[in-house]
């Protein structure tokens, strides 16, 4: 028989689903310890815990005279240095963990076939669900060509980023890669591993990365719940010729 959680993290778990729900929004003020008493009927100490345990996990703040907010920190995708999917976060301030979903080689689809730029040849897929703050935030599927990574299947991916590993035990140089950033809508499975409700918005990032000789080492999807994700990306300038083009007229 499975033991019945501590009244604390019962408390805490109804707050954090109704804060990842939408039910509490960012800014928001939680019900006050007396309030919580009167909700849950628990003790102050149970309700204080419950709290506590938020702030910990940085999903609310405590302001001295006002009240306990909820302040969900965005994750932030930056045009930068080229990561693998989720290897982001660790430039922000989250506890990032790996769980492996799969790790197998496979015959492509014809979708995967294609932006591999393979003919008949077989694949690794490797597919991961990153938490960060022990919230699942991304769920991550990689394509690589088996011939680039022999024995990949075996390796624990648990603590492991997979460009770092990539460069380090395959020696492969990974040079560039090209992005589509589109809205999409949860299905039944990656709701149920996100722990969000089916059909939430989410953010799908489809990449294609290069080796520096051109060649693809991997066509990856990455699915990221949109109520703690954002893209953040820098343009600068217009263009030279543009600009004088529009100065002639």
């Amino acid at each position: 028989m499975t033991p019945e959680l501590p009244l604390y993290h019962r408390i805490e778990n109804d707050l954090k689903n109704k804060i990842f729900s939408g039910y509490y929004k960012s800014g928001d003020i939680l019900p006050s310890e007396r309030e919580l008493i009167g909700i849950y009927k628990v003790s102050r100490l149970t309700a204080r815990e419950a709290v506590n345990r938020l702030a910990i996990e940085g999903l609310v703040v405590k302001v001295q005279g006002k009240g306990t907010f909820v302040t969900i920190p965005q994750l932030t995708h930056r045009k930068g240095p080229l990561y693998s999917g989720g290897e982001e976060i660790l430039m922000r301030y989250y506890e990032v963990k790996t769980k492996v979903l799969d790790l197998k080689i496979v015959t492509p689809n014809k979708i995967v076939s294609k932006n591999l730029e393979l003919q008949e040849e077989e694949v690794v897929y490797l597919e991961r669900l990153r938490y960060a703050n022990k919230t699942p935030v991304a769920l991550i599927k990689s394509y690589l060509p088996h011939r680039y990574v022999p024995g990949i299947e075996s390796i624990d991916f648990t603590d492991k980023f997979l460009y770092q590993f990539l460069e380090k035990y395959y020696k492969l140089q990974i040079h560039e890669a090209d992005e589509i950033i589109e809205a999409v809508r949860a299905e039944k499975r990656c709701a149920k591993l996100l722990k969000i409700e089916p059909a939430t918005p989410l953010l799908l990032n489809q990449r294609i990365t290069r080796l520096l000789d051109g060649k693809v080492i991997e066509y990856e999807m990455v699915e990221y719940r949109s109520d703690i994700y954002k893209y953040y990306n820098k343009l600068t300038g217009r263009g030279e010729t543009r600009i004088a083009q529009e100065n002639k007229t």
